[in-house]
């Protein structure tokens, strides 16, 4: 029964290898994702500050029209001007076009203020635009390396699991198989440990020396009462 113990062995490692494989085949597309998020996170940036600019442009606009209409308040004062017969009314005129003129004034601080973070914005998303394009042309690479990466995942993880039922028809006792199975999946995908001295490698429970000669033997299937894993002696699958 030892051929048996010994297709067991063989087993664990194309499940060893088959684990690692479908666990690096469902990476592959998280990777691909989180790169594609990174990217729609700087076009949202982007977006968010081409829309920041609208509202300041629509603002400053705003302003300019404000200018423009103190400026046409003023000249109408300034005409009126010419027109008024006592000094109160000179007065009233000349305190209205100078409430106009600090308007202006003001105005044109919101203005130069707005002006000057419009340019900033402008000169950011310049930037951002160079750099989301270089970001567009690298991931677009990476994407065609990991989709082939994952075709040859894909391929390489049918092949093992051929093989592995290749193997399992070379195994007589299926009562083994049986166990080796209930075991790997109670037992962290472990089923079958090798024994080489004097504890199982498993889960470093100690082997009674009677217990270590029967596995040498090799003429059933013998189990740790530690932790139930299959022991085979090391010698046997060197």
């Amino acid at each position: 029964m030892i051929e048996d113990l010994q297709c067991l062995w063989k087993l664990q490692q194309f499940d060893k290898e088959i684990y690692k494989l479908e666990t690096y085949k469902i990476s592959i597309p998280k990777e691909i994702e989180q790169a594609s998020q990174k990217i729609k996170d700087k076009e949202a940036e982007l977006k968010d500050k081409t829309k920041k600019t609208d509202e300041l442009s629509v603002q400053r606009k705003k302003i300019e029209q404000d200018i423009g209409q103190a400026r046409d308040t003023i000249r109408r004062y300034k005409s009126q001007l010419l027109q008024v017969k006592t000094n109160r009314e000179y007065q009233t005129l000349l305190h209205e076009i100078n409430t106009e003129e600090s308007k202006i004034t003001v105005y044109e601080e919101e203005r130069l203020e707005i002006s000057n973070k419009i340019d900033e914005l402008s000169k950011e998303m310049g930037r951002m635009n160079e750099e989301l394009g270089k970001s567009k042309e690298k991931f677009s690479i990476e994407e065609k390396e990991k989709q082939d990466e994952l075709t040859r995942t894909t391929t390489a993880l049918q092949i093992k699991k051929e093989e592995r039922e290749k193997l399992i028809l070379k195994i007589t006792r299926k009562d083994y198989l049986a166990r080796y199975e209930q075991v790997r999946k109670n037992r962290g995908g472990v089923g079958i440990v090798q024994i080489s001295e004097s504890t199982c490698s498993g889960c470093n429970a100690v082997i009674p020396p009677q217990f270590i000669a029967e596995i040498k033997k090799g003429e059933r299937m013998l189990t740790c009462e530690q932790c139930g894993r299959i022991l085979i002696w090391k010698k046997d699958v060197d």
